[in-house]
């Protein structure tokens, strides 16, 4: 059986037979049956991915009723939450908090849409708990995955099975991703903690976290235990469904989801125009009263599906859709301490610890002052009593301060004068409020935010390197820079002699490590953490490199890179001073000889190029020779022609890649006269 893995680890796609894919479909149910039940693996934990991955390839290619990859959560009982990608990123919403905001998202629609009449809008709940994605085929429930990264998830389909409202069998036939979220009722939450107590046992602060901890057990009895519920609201396979069902409105989607016994939003309602929307919000508290479960905020969508193309999408949400947040409940406390945190970005900010206190289920213990100017507007001490509130439930803030008569000795708080970290003299930047170390070098506090960032997952993505990890690391002298991680199989025996390090989580690091090892050039830009470079910024500058020497010897003035899209003064000469710096031409040096680096190559270098210097819109991805090719992978060959992906069809767009089923962006494309092409087409004109 290893050597039969071993084959097939290398062996090409393309070579596979039928009877080669029936005998890995036995090798699969072996190794995973040694992996999970009997926990004595004879191959690593990325072999085994690598041969999953195949073979889910291989049983869709050969057309397989009987599906192995399906079977494998049927025959094992203890999980270990493997990583499974989403068919389609689970995306966020942006947010708006008042009646302002309402209004303007509302006249971005109206905008966006062209549409002079009514817009239906349908707002529910929008739970904001646990992140889960049923996945159906052929009547039953075959696979559950959680949201984890927006991109891919943790499979925990046994602790799902336990779950009492999620249908196991639906009465649809085709295949089914069906969305939503697992909460637990504040009742049930109530009942745990009261038993907790009186056994001595685990209590949470929040209703959150113990369905989060519930559905992540290995023992799949204890979530059934836990009481959870499910509620749908959105699939994965959107459009393939509604099409199949001559489904145009939202609304007519969701209540066919609740026919096939699924749970969705209670309150559900369609309404005319932005006014309707605000009034129904105004008197949401009294069905908020009602319910039995934590909802903070509402989701409003427009409700014509066939609009929601011309809408389009940002880079991180849909925009025919927001998210509403209630007001946050204030309390208060007493600052009991000021630490001076200093981030990656240089910037020093004062945080205070708080006396705890608990806020709508969670214990808050700390609250950002945002800066030393904020202070001083608030006039607040150390051992105050202030207003507290949770901005929009994720961060802290102090809001006022009480105004006692004891005041007068209490702690002023101030800038400090030396970096708390590398005690550097703190500077303050020229016409703005804030205060940083100067220290780029070899400020430890901002050396382990940089590498703390770089291997996050929308960068190396280096599964198993947590921060506490960076922090040891750091500390016991483990790693001292970026090189180092790709160095990490090196420090193997020095790392198990730590605590809390056994070999099965150090050889699963060192394999996400090898992983990380290839990556494009945006990416690896955005990793170094050059001052004010994000992820839209790095692939512009992207551009200016085709190979390790350019970025080695990197040679352009701050005049051509302001002329570049995004770029300013400031970022021009960050990237600049960066990229020159003797100690980072090392670091580059190095990674260029450790890290498999892919670089944005013009194929042509003349206008010559169809798409040389022009706009295109992809609808989404395709399928080519049994393989797909994902609307990103497209994106990035447009670029390597610098051509300019356009999210939406307008008179200026010049090109729309569009598959059969696209629709509204095809109907607009015609009716606009911009030229259709398919994906063979943009392929071969590249």
């Amino acid at each position: 059986m290893l050597d039969l893995s071993k084959n097939y680890l290398i062996k090409e796609l393309s070579d596979f037979s039928l009877d080669d894919v029936l005998k890995l479909q036995n090798l699969i149910k072996f190794h995973s049956d040694l992996y999970y039940n009997k926990e004595e693996p004879v191959i690593s934990d990325f072999e085994y991915d690598k041969l999953f991955e195949k073979l889910t390839f291989l049983e869709n290619k050969f057309k397989l009723k009987n599906k192995q990859t399906s079977l494998v959560w049927s025959e094992i009982w203890e999980s270990t939450f493997k990583k499974v990608k989403h068919s389609r990123p689970m995306i966020s919403l942006g947010n708006t908090y008042n009646d302002e905001d309402l209004n303007d998202f509302n006249d971005r629609i109206v905008k966006l849409s062209d549409i002079k009449g009514v817009i239906e809008y349908v707002l529910e709940f929008k739970f904001d708990w646990l992140w889960v994605e049923l996945i159906y085929d052929d009547w039953k429930l075959i696979q559950a995955i959680t949201r984890w990264n927006w991109i891919e998830g943790e499979d925990v389909t046994m602790n799902v099975m336990q779950i009492e409202n999620i249908p196991k069998i639906i009465s649809y036939k085709r295949h089914l991703e069906v969305r939503g979220e697992v909460v637990m009722p504040i009742s049930v939450f109530d009942e745990i903690n009261e038993k907790a107590k009186k056994e001595g046992t685990k209590i949470f602060s929040n209703p959150r976290n113990s369905a989060s901890w519930s559905l992540r057990m290995k023992n799949a009895s204890i979530t059934k235990d836990r009481r959870l519920q499910f509620f749908a609201y959105d699939l994965a396979n959107f459009d393939e469904y509604r099409l199949n069902e001559n489904l145009w409105e939202y609304y007519s989607v969701i209540k066919n989801i609740e026919k096939l016994w699924f749970s969705v939003s209670s309150y559900f309602l369609k309404l005319n125009w932005i006014n309707e929307v605000i009034d129904a919000i105004r008197n949401f508290w009294e069905v908020k009263s009602t319910i039995d479960f934590e909802i903070d905020w509402l989701v409003l969508k427009v409700n014509d599906i066939t609009l929601w193309q011309n809408i389009g999408f940002t880079e991180h949400h849909p925009r025919y859709a927001i998210s509403y947040k209630f007001p946050a409940e204030v309390f208060t406390t007493k600052i009991l301490s000021v630490d001076h945190q200093v981030g990656r970005t240089w910037t020093i900010t004062p945080v205070a610890n708080l006396n705890p206190v608990n806020m709508g289920w969670a214990i808050i213990r700390r609250a950002t002052l945002h800066n030393y100017e904020e202070v001083e507007s608030l006039d607040v001490k150390i051992w105050d009593t202030v207003f507290i509130k949770r901005a929009w439930e994720v961060i802290p803030k102090i809001i006022s301060v009480v105004k006692d008569g004891f005041r007068d000795n209490y702690e002023k708080i101030t800038p400090p004068k030396f970096c708390p970290s590398c005690e550097t003299e703190v500077k303050k930047d020229d016409n703005k409020v804030r205060y940083y170390c100067s220290n780029d070098i070899d400020c430890p506090a901002k050396h382990h935010e940089k590498l703390a960032f770089s291997v996050g997952k929308w960068w190396f993505n280096i599964d198993w390197f947590w921060i506490k990890q960076v922090e040891i690391f750091l500390r016991e002298g483990i790693i001292h820079n970026l090189v180092d991680i790709f160095k990490i199989s090196e420090k193997k025996e020095k790392i198990l002699e730590l605590d809390w390090f056994q070999e099965k989580s150090v050889n699963n690091l060192i394999e996400w490590v090898k992983k990380a090892k290839k990556v494009n050039i945006a990416t690896l830009l955005t990793a170094l953490w050059i001052a004010w470079v994000g992820k839209k910024t790095a692939k512009t500058l992207a551009k200016l490199f085709e190979s390790d020497f350019d970025l080695i010897n990197f040679s352009v003035n701050e005049e051509k890179l302001e002329k570049l899209e995004d770029i300013g003064p400031e970022i021009a000469k960050n990237v600049i001073n960066y990229l020159n710096i003797d100690s980072h031409k090392r670091i580059l040096s190095e990674l260029v000889n450790i890290l498999d680096i892919t670089y944005y190559k013009p194929i042509k270098l003349n206008k010559d190029s169809l798409f040389w210097w022009k706009t295109m819109c992809i609808t989404w991805s395709f399928e080519l020779e049994w393989k797909k090719v994902s609307r990103d992978d497209l994106v990035l060959k447009l670029e390597t022609v610098w051509g300019e992906f356009i999210w939406s069809v307008s008179k200026k767009l010049d090109y729309l890649l569009a598959w059969e089923k696209a629709w509204s962006k095809l109907k607009k494309a015609n009716e606009l006269w911009v030229e259709v092409i398919d994906l063979t087409y943009f392929l071969k004109s590249l």
